[in-house]
């Protein structure tokens, strides 16, 4: 749907939002709430979006992704925040996160192409095993009676899965966290599965011969063109582990990467526990990256406060060179962190901003995780008052954490990290190749959460080593 003009966008976007999402599948409520929401994004956009409300022009999007009703509300106008406490309208947006109308919401300037903002909202999941777990949902064993190498004999080839994989994965996460695990896709077979189906997911499984899977771990493919996916999601059933059975995909995953044009896999690993670290070099340490977790079988990681990650890079095809620019606060842990993943990567002099220009922010919130992330496309003298401003709306929506991903294309680059950790923000670590092939650096911003350094467990010296630079900086701000 386009609009065009001075009127009353706002109703007849709502209109529209509630009509085409009850026919895509959510109930009446639903449907009605991520209406309003849409409605507040569409008003924001005709009244703030342009010097002249007569000018605004829209164009909504309304369609089924998997499982999820998604909403696009583009724009040519004015790069604005709608999470401005400021902004019309910020007070119904952040009520739409807080009391979950919305599942997810994205806003993202696309430089020519104007904004994009994007809403989210997950269908009728179907049955939840968190309600009613497997029937066949047995404690896990004592370790004399794990399998010995022997007996692996009954494990088949791991495989990519398919959409009939899905129950089957969500017992192995009941066996795994029992109620515990973050995301909630894997207690939910029928929303899992729409994932799998339409690609947002790829997973691969070990097996037994009987077809019980016992080992998974997946890639997450957020963007048709990125060059690095997410992997994770890893679990091992507790009556197998120790076996290395998450060694099983390398092969598979390889020949998927190199199909689909990827050069690097990046994952967070919890650090509830070391099993799932490697021993290869980490790039980051997110503090209150996620949930509470707790590991059926595993003594020792039930913890009241958030789970930090640690993220790792591994290549999957050569890495072209890059000239960056590094932030000179946090410049030898970078160089560090480089030199440690063997990328190649030529310094290039810092800048000031230009006097008058102005910052690019897009926003994205996962309510479920409990954090959000800032991207800044450009770097201006503005960035302060900007970077407040939304940290504080972010924060009035009951979201825990924000991180704030600097491309270290941008001359400013330096002279925003100085400006960061003046507000408070702490580093956090390098994402190679993240905006678009062009590595980021990665700040946190924690306010008053709580930070327990005794539950965080790391494998390899090097992750020890930046979690303390971490927490040195953690303990340095206000």
């Amino acid at each position: 749907m386009r609009l065009h003009g001075a009127g009353h966008h706002g109703r007849i976007v709502a209109a529209t939002v509630e009509a085409a999402a009850a026919d895509l599948g959510l109930t009446t409520p639903q449907a009605a709430q991520l209406a309003t929401a849409a409605g507040a994004v569409a008003r924001a956009v005709h009244l703030r979006g342009f010097a002249d409300p007569a000018d605004a022009a829209l164009h909504v999007t309304v369609g089924r992704h998997g499982h999820r009703v998604v909403v696009h509300v583009d724009d040519t106008g004015l790069p604005f925040d709608w999470r401005d406490a400021e902004d019309l309208d910020g007070a119904v947006l952040q009520r739409a996160v807080t009391d979950g109308w919305v599942d997810e919401i994205h806003h993202r300037w696309r430089g020519r192409d104007g904004n994009r903002t994007v809403l989210a909202r997950h269908l009728d999941p179907g049955r939840d095993l968190r309600l009613d777990p497997p029937a066949t949902t047995s404690e896990p064993p004592e370790p004399a009676d794990q399998p010995s190498i022997a007996d692996l004999d009954d494990v088949a080839d791991t495989r990519l899965a398919t959409p009939d994989d899905a129950d089957g994965i969500c017992r192995l996460t009941w066996r795994t966290y029992e109620a515990t695990y973050q995301h909630d896709e894997y207690y939910q077979p029928d929303r899992l599965a729409a994932m799998l189906a339409d690609g947002t997911q790829v997973s691969f499984v070990t097996p037994t011969t009987d077809g019980e899977i016992i080992g998974h771990s997946a890639i997450l493919v957020t963007e048709p063109d990125a060059v690095v996916v997410e992997a994770g999601r890893a679990m091992v059933d507790p009556r197998y582990r120790g076996h290395h059975l998450m060694s099983r995909p390398s092969e598979l995953r390889k020949t998927w990467f190199a199909e689909h044009g990827i050069l690097a896999l990046a994952g967070a690993a919890v650090t509830a526990h070391t099993r799932s670290q490697r021993d290869a070099p980490v790039c980051s340490v997110l503090l209150g990256f996620l949930p509470p977790i707790e590991f059926a079988g595993i003594d020792g990681t039930a913890s009241t406060v958030r789970e930090a990650v640690v993220g790792g890079f591994i290549p999957m095809a050569p890495i072209p060179p890059q000239e960056v620019v590094l932030p000179e606060r946090d410049a030898e842990v970078v160089r560090g962190i480089y030199a440690d993943v063997h990328l190649d990567r030529t310094e290039r002099p810092p800048a000031d901003p230009a006097s008058g220009t102005l910052s690019q922010l897009d926003v994205s919130v996962r309510a479920d995780l409990g954090h959000a992330v800032v991207t800044a496309h450009a770097i201006g003298v503005d960035l302060p008052d900007e970077l407040a401003r939304r940290v504080d709306a972010i924060r009035a929506a009951d979201i825990a954490v924000t991180y704030l991903d600097l491309p270290m294309d941008d001359p400013a680059v330096s002279w925003a990290a100085d400006r960061a950790a003046e507000a408070g923000w702490i580093f956090a670590g390098v994402l190679p190749l993240e905006h678009h092939g062009v590595d980021v650096v990665r700040y946190q911003h924690l306010g008053d959460l709580a930070v327990d350094p005794d539950a965080i467990h790391l494998r390899a010296d090097q992750a020890r080593a930046l979690l303390a630079y971490v927490l040195a900086q953690r303990g340095a701000t206000p």
